[in-house]
């Protein structure tokens, strides 16, 4: 059974806690993706508690690593989410960066907003999109919002609801190893096992392109959650709060250079280049 992913363009999805100071491997493969070295960005800092602190930050990798200028977009609510000179200053952007922290503040400041737009109108020009932690998660149709690790294989403990929309039917986790979350995407893989489960571990991240192949980078792991071959689930016939069987989930494990076939559901070894 083939699978067929939607990415809306070129997206690149970040476990969190990515290397800033040091080797920077994930950031420094971004600003690679970005296809050439006068370029723009702009920094939605808006998941952050503190945006002012988490803009300064990401001004100061992204000086370090070459950008000819940065636009740092501190939104905190959604009046300022349509305010026309925020929306201009992502005009001709080549990487826009979504920082982390609680994806729901990011889908409930910027959802159907005219900055959401402005995102969506770069990446479907070829724009490049980045998004670490809670700005990864975001990416997808259906998005992770709340879900105790260990409680991920207990009936109704992870909640969902509607994400960015840039990718469909791959539904992203992050910080996944250092969190122990698999589990959480266990339970909503078994609950719809057209969608493929994408945990992302920090210092680490997925290269998304058109062609539905994604391509793991940087010093930890991705975690590929299949559901293709479950035979029998007891996720009909249990209360919510009571322990999830599941016979035959597919699990993969992806390292720097591997990839994954979404299209057709396949492990790619490390031939990617």
């Amino acid at each position: 059974m083939a699978l067929n992913p939607f990415f809306l363009g070129r997206l690149i999805a970040i476990g969190g806690n990515e290397d800033k100071a040091n080797e920077l491997v994930v950031l420094k493969r971004v600003v690679r993706e970005i296809g050439k070295t006068d370029y723009k960005v702009g920094v939605i800092t808006t998941a952050s508690e503190d945006p002012e602190q988490r803009g300064k930050e990401y001004h100061t990798v992204f000086t370090k690593l070459g950008a000819s200028s940065i636009e740092i977009l501190n939104i905190t609510q959604r009046t300022q989410a349509n305010d026309k000179k925020l929306v201009k200053s992502l005009e001709n952007t080549d990487l826009i960066f979504i920082t982390g922290g609680d994806q729901l503040r990011l889908t409930t400041i910027l959802g159907g907003s005219q900055v959401l737009a402005a995102v969506q109108s770069r990446l479907e020009a070829g724009a490049l999109i980045a998004g670490t932690s809670a700005g990864a998660t975001v990416f997808s149709d259906t998005m992770i919002y709340e879900g105790k690790s260990e409680d991920g294989l207990f009936k109704g403990s992870v909640l969902t609801t509607s994400g960015f929309g840039f990718v469909e039917k791959i539904i992203f986790d992050t910080h996944f190893m250092a969190r122990g979350r698999i589990g959480r995407l266990m339970q909503i893989i078994t609950t719809n096992p057209t969608c493929i489960g994408v945990g992302i571990g920090e210092d680490s991240a997925v290269v998304l392109k058109g062609d539905g192949v994604a391509e793991a980078v940087g010093t930890g792991q991705v975690i590929i959650v299949d559901g293709r071959d479950i035979g029998h689930s007891n996720i009909m016939d249990i209360k919510p709060g009571e322990p999830i069987a599941v016979e035959n989930v597919r699990i993969h494990s992806l390292v720097n250079g591997y990839g994954y076939d979404f299209k057709k559901r396949q492990f790619l070894t490390s031939t990617i280049k």
